[in-house]
């Protein structure tokens, strides 16, 4: 298996045991979930001041209840008052969120992934080839940062300065609502939005989602003209990327520690769809959603007061034992992958899931292709996001046919 590192570590506030963002649980937060799986269906933190959700069942129920469990305070750690950004779907509860997602959700419909489709799978296997011939590469840098970039540059017709400014701005916006949210985090946000304003939304093209938003509303018009429409299409545009990127470094890395499995996937492509799946429930992009309960109520029979910071545990829901056999073991022929939550579920599933799977499933199917099989050759090294489970540096050798 893999030796991984940090790139840099969260400051404690509480004992490490129970931390989810002590540095021991970002880098490898799977240890750390079996015991607080044990621990009971809800696990309330001091220090931090949150309620942890561990188990599947648990999970799942919390994000489905979303008139006890809401969203218009914010979906992570820091409240959104605290740091002044409000997304419409992420931080928003019905009627406002109904609204905002209808306005944009046939703009990722199946008509939509069709058409995009042609283009993604050019640049997968563009990259592919480029990594394939120089053998060894850092998999971040030259395959799971480009793509997004390409794919999200074709999907919202904004053309961002370069591709290392475009992931810098990502993950500052992914980091928005840390645990110890870093002043210049939010700088760097806002250094994105007032790009998008004065450069951004001037040369979109005549014919683009990002018109759509900007100058309709969205695809029927439901968006409110001015800072909602300008959020909605920076949410996209931002965190389209960082997800991506940390999906697609992920799979890199779990075929790494389980070539049979990639063996399997190249002798059946048939596979790749259900194995998309499979990589996204062994290690989820997003590594929590938080919820705030606007009465007492409880989780699994545990009494959680009213205005309390509910942290769902994605990673841990999906390596639950008691929702998935064998939980810990990648297996690309798994019946129920697809039940996993990474990227939530009811309401506020993600709208942009459809173009995830687009991006993974051409990668892999490029991949499969050109790849026999992935050998580190250095220390992989976890980027210290609290709120993505990505890779900042995943060196490998890609063995050819």
């Amino acid at each position: 298996m893999s030796t991984e590192t940090a790139a840099g570590s969260a400051s404690g506030l509480c004992p490490a045991g129970i931390d989810p963002y002590h540095p021991g649980a970002l880098v490898d937060p799977y240890p750390f979930y079996r015991r607080l799986r044990s621990r009971g269906p809800a696990t309330y933190v001091p220090g931090r001041g949150i309620w942890l959700v561990s188990h599947y069942e648990h999970a799942a129920a919390v994000l489905r209840d979303y008139r006890a469990f809401v969203s218009g305070q914010g979906a992570g750690y820091t409240r959104v008052p605290d740091h002044g950004y409000r997304y419409p779907l992420i931080d928003n509860d019905p009627p406002e969120h109904t609204r905002a997602r209808r306005s944009v959700q046939n703009l990722f419909g199946r008509a939509a992934i069709d058409e995009l489709r042609p283009g993604v799978r050019a640049a997968a296997v563009d990259l592919v080839e480029a990594a394939a011939t120089a053998g060894e590469i850092d998999a971040v840098t030259a395959l799971a940062l480009p793509l997004p970039d390409r794919t999200i540059r074709l999907l919202t017709g904004i053309q961002p300065p370069d591709g290392a400014t475009m992931a810098t701005w990502g993950d500052a916006v992914g980091q928005l609502g840390a645990a110890d949210l870093d002043p210049e985090m939010v700088r760097i946000a806002t250094e994105s939005l007032e790009w998008l304003i004065a450069e951004g939304v001037p040369a979109l093209p005549p014919y683009c989602m990002g018109r759509t938003i900007m100058e309709h509303g969205g695809d029927n018009g439901g968006l409110e003209d001015g800072r909602e429409r300008l959020m909605m299409l920076d949410s996209i545009w931002l965190a389209g990327i960082d997800s991506s990127s940390s999906s697609l470094g992920n799979a890199i890395s779990a075929f790494a520690d389980f070539p049979q499995q990639w063996d399997m996937i190249r002798a059946n492509p048939g596979l790749i769809p259900n194995a998309v799946e499979e990589v996204l429930r062994f290690d989820a992009p997003f590594r929590s959603f938080y919820r705030r309960t606007v009465a007492e109520t409880d989780i699994g029979g545990v009494p959680i007061p009213a205005d309390s910071d509910v942290c769902v545990l994605l990673g841990a829901a999906n390596r639950d034992p008691d929702r998935f056999t064998d939980p810990d073991r990648l297996d690309v022929t798994r019946a129920d992958a697809k039940s996993h939550l990474s990227f939530g579920t009811s309401i506020h599933l993600c709208i942009g899931a459809p173009v995830a799977r687009l991006e993974l499933t051409e990668l892999i199917t490029a991949l499969a292709a050109r790849v026999r099989r992935f050998e580190r050759i250095g220390d992989a090294v976890r980027a210290p996001n609290q709120a993505m489970r990505k890779y900042a540096s995943l060196p490998v050798r890609l063995v050819t046919d």
